[in-house]
């Protein structure tokens, strides 16, 4: 019996985000031989089965498919254009220290998840790991890249290049508001600080640091606070190395966004 078409498009319709070049007037055309596999092998879609494609930018596309090739074709019909939604209001920079691999990427993928706009790996005194090769960077593109999909992103994270913690800070003045996740003195509850934010109309966009396994170093604190970069607490537990930026991208995206 040959596969009914479906008529209409629900919540949990397949989502892909592809290259923003793959998009015409009409139609979407495109090479990928990973997304093929999935459309085809995986998920055995085909023609007349409509999914939903992003350009990664902040538009979304309901594509009628129309040629799908296993090794990497991939054509179709656009039948509507949106603005895509899941995006918070603040746009949050977290620079995730470097830890342990599976650590790393757990937070990363949870931090898109929360909806974190931008992830720049930071490599801290007491980072374990060295900074990472290309090949582990293109399976830290396709973590976030999956779990944008998944988690029905309207945008697709950034992953910046690999920064020392003091070329991180060096982003960052005053008048660019940043947070640093510090379990030492002097350190502003988190509530309090984004109190104090929210009353900024035209805050947009925020960063938020924290310290590797060990924590960060008294020094790269110094750096931070002469950059201007505010020193906040989460409380008087102390959390993982890959579990406090998560929570503080929960709290901010849920204060602020």
């Amino acid at each position: 019996m040959p596969r009914r078409p479906r008529d209409t498009v629900h919540s949990n319709t397949y989502r892909f985000f592809v290259d923003s070049s793959a998009f015409d007037a009409e139609r979407v055309r495109l090479f990928d031989p990973e997304l093929g596999h999935q459309l085809a092998t995986v998920l055995r879609l085909g023609r007349g089965d409509r999914v939903v494609l992003l350009d990664g930018e902040g538009w979304q596309y309901t594509v009628a498919l129309e040629t799908v090739d296993r090794r990497g074709t991939v054509s179709g019909a656009i039948e509507s254009r949106a603005v895509a939604g899941g995006e918070p209001r603040i746009a949050l920079t977290v620079y995730l220290p470097i830890i342990r691999a599976e650590r790393f990427e757990w937070a990363l993928q949870k931090g898109v998840e929360l909806g974190a706009a931008t992830f720049v790996p930071t490599l801290c005194a007491r980072s374990i790991d060295a900074a990472p090769d290309e090949r582990r960077l293109a399976r830290w593109r396709r973590i976030i890249r999956e779990a944008a999909e998944q988690s029905r992103r309207g945008r697709l994270p950034r992953l910046a290049s690999v920064l020392t913690f003091n070329e991180a800070c060096m982003q960052f003045t005053p008048q660019s508001p940043a947070l640093l996740l510090w379990e030492g003195d002097g350190a502003r509850p988190l509530a309090e600080a984004l109190r104090t934010l929210r009353r900024d109309a035209s805050l947009t966009a925020l960063g938020i640091f924290s310290g590797p396994e060990g924590g960060l170093t008294d020094d790269e604190r110094r750096c931070a606070e002469r950059h201007g970069i505010m020193s906040v607490s989460l409380g008087p537990r102390t959390l993982r190395a890959e579990t406090a930026p998560i929570v503080a991208t929960a709290i901010i995206v849920y204060e602020l966004g």
